[in-house]
């Protein structure tokens, strides 16, 4: 019992470690930005990127003909990412089982979820980003890489799965674990795209700390 108490307690060291130690941010190259959004429920996040003419980027997979929306009519996606046994089977936290925990730990299946979304983003949890133009090319180039492919390079739908919202799941890589969750998923995009962000970011805590001090930064910089 012991043993696994220090190794708890050595994980959570780290994480706090990964959570403030950033990496340094890369150039501010135009004033000129586009507003993207982190999303987070105190225990998962997601990363929200603007549609733009009702297209999706050059090189990106093509997801229209697996969604019950048009893209046209569509402002942004919410992309998520995480271990396929929870994110499939967890409507609320109260689904959560001992089952659930040990196989999504243990190195299990990842997918991305995929939900089109219009309408405006605001409340406890939604977090905004300004990015130039390279920084939001990146992030759905991060995406993009994700997904797990077939031999025509087209994503692979995992079909009659949906948490009702006209949401879809596809195959994705990495595995997941313990060490690489949905929340330090999406901290590495975040990083990715050049954004001054925490190293190793397991917790939703986590990406929330970052997010804050990023817009606490915004907040003063468009001050001066």
């Amino acid at each position: 019992m012991a043993t696994v108490f220090c190794l708890a307690g050595a994980y959570l060291v780290a994480a706090a470690i990964g959570t403030v130690w950033r990496t340094p941010p890369t150039e501010t190259l135009t004033a000129q930005t586009t507003t993207a959004y982190v999303l987070s429920n105190g225990f998962h996040s997601d990363i929200v990127l603007p549609i733009e003419g009702g297209k999706l980027p050059a090189g990106f997979p093509e997801l229209q003909q697996d969604l019950d929306v048009l893209l046209e009519n569509t402002d942004y996606l919410i992309i998520g990412w995480g271990s396929q046994t929870a994110y499939t089977s967890l409507l609320e936290l109260s689904d959560l089982t001992a089952g659930i925990i040990a196989k999504a730990l243990f190195f299990d299946r990842s997918v991305l979820h995929i939900q089109p979304y219009s309408g405006s983003l605001q409340g406890p949890g939604v977090y905004r980003l300004e990015l130039e133009s390279a920084q939001l090319d990146q992030l759905w180039s991060f995406v993009a890489q994700t997904f797990l492919v077939d031999s025509n390079a087209a994503p692979t739908l995992i079909p009659d799965v949906t948490h009702g919202y006209g949401d879809v799941f596809y195959r994705a890589e990495p595995r997941f674990s313990l060490f690489y969750g949905c929340n330090a998923w999406v901290g590495e995009a975040l990083r990715s795209a050049g954004l001054s962000f925490g190293r190793w970011t397991p917790f939703a805590q986590s990406i929330e700390w970052n997010m804050k001090r990023l817009q606490d930064h915004s907040r003063v910089g468009a001050s001066e």
